[in-house]
């Protein structure tokens, strides 16, 4: 087991980094399509999020 340690080290955390970087970018969109108007937002959801 030890033996295998640094191998699943760095993929967990190349996946913590890659699943903070989709939630970062995923917020930052929301907040970016919050500020402009809101039925233009509730209109391209549907789009954008299937």
């Amino acid at each position: 087991m030890p033996q295998m340690a640094p191998m699943n080290w760095t993929l967990m955390y190349m996946t913590i980094i890659f699943l903070f970087f989709a939630l970062t970018v995923q917020n930052f969109f929301l907040i970016f399509y919050k500020t402009q108007s809101y039925p233009l937002t509730t209109a391209r959801k549907t789009n954008y999020w299937k």
